[in-house]
């Protein structure tokens, strides 16, 4: 089964007090009232998307590395985050 990584960067909405996450590499977001709600709806997301994106054949972007997401991204948490495809 491949594994796939990427960062992800949490951002929270100032406004609304809610978490977001994004993984740039591939332009997905989720949104929770929590850091681990938001990274455990990324895993999800992130599954599906690697599972469909292998079905169909779709190309996968390579990731980028944690060090050039915290450059992009100064000031933000930013972790990793895998999914594995069955």
């Amino acid at each position: 089964m491949p594994k796939h990584t990427y960062p992800i960067i949490f951002i929270l909405n100032e406004e609304t007090k809610y978490h977001n996450g994004y993984i740039p590499d591939l332009a997905i977001f989720a949104e929770g009232q929590t850091p681990e709600e938001v990274y455990g709806e990324m895993e999800d997301i992130l599954k599906n998307f690697m599972y469909l994106s292998t079905k169909y054949s779709t190309e996968i972007p390579e990731p980028s590395t944690l060090d050039e997401i915290i450059n992009k991204w100064p000031g933000y948490k930013v972790s990793l985050i895998s999914a594995e495809v069955k």
